[in-house]
């Protein structure tokens, strides 16, 4: 498989504020080109901080058909009312953005 990108997402955690609900961590993975690192919990501010670097982050989700990752939407990040989120960026696939992912709490993970 061709490398995605620097680093992949599979799954992502929420935290609820008032009436709004935002990503706040993410299972992220290091895409090695040909195959994919185990994920660690991380925060939504150190993916930011790694797109800031300059380093490239996608989404994945688990391809049960096939037993193996499907590549999804490149992450991004936007700053609203000075709080950074993270976004993936307009593309015409539904399925691949950061809230059609796993939520992982739901996993009790």
């Amino acid at each position: 498989m061709a490398k995605w990108a620097d680093y992949l997402i599979s799954g992502i955690w929420f935290t609820e504020r008032g009436n709004s609900k935002y990503i706040s961590y993410v299972m992220l993975h290091e895409d090695l080109g040909d195959s994919v690192k185990t994920g660690t919990k991380r925060t939504k501010d150190e993916v930011i901080a790694l797109i800031k670097n300059y380093k490239t982050v996608c989404t994945i989700k688990w391809n049960y058909n096939s037993g193996s990752w499907s590549n999804g939407a490149l992450v991004g990040y936007e700053k609203i009312n000075g709080v950074e989120y993270l976004r993936t960026h307009p593309d015409p696939t539904q399925t691949d953005n950061l809230d059609n992912l796993l939520h992982m709490a739901s996993f009790g993970i």
